[in-house]
């Protein structure tokens, strides 16, 4: 199944972005795939990232 937003595609074994803030919320979605949504959570509150829609 093929989730997609307007900068981030993951279809399931492959997940790619465009653009540098995409890649940090590509980064955010794999932590969040593979450790949880609150790991995700700590992880952008560790780095001081707030996107749009949040994590």
């Amino acid at each position: 199944m093929t989730k997609t937003r307007p900068h981030l595609v993951d279809d399931g074994d492959v997940i790619t972005s465009a653009g540098v803030s995409a890649g940090i919320d590509m980064a955010l979605h794999l932590v969040a795939r593979l450790g949880g949504v609150e790991r995700a959570r700590q992880v952008r509150r560790g780095i001081q990232y707030d996107p749009l829609p949040p994590v």
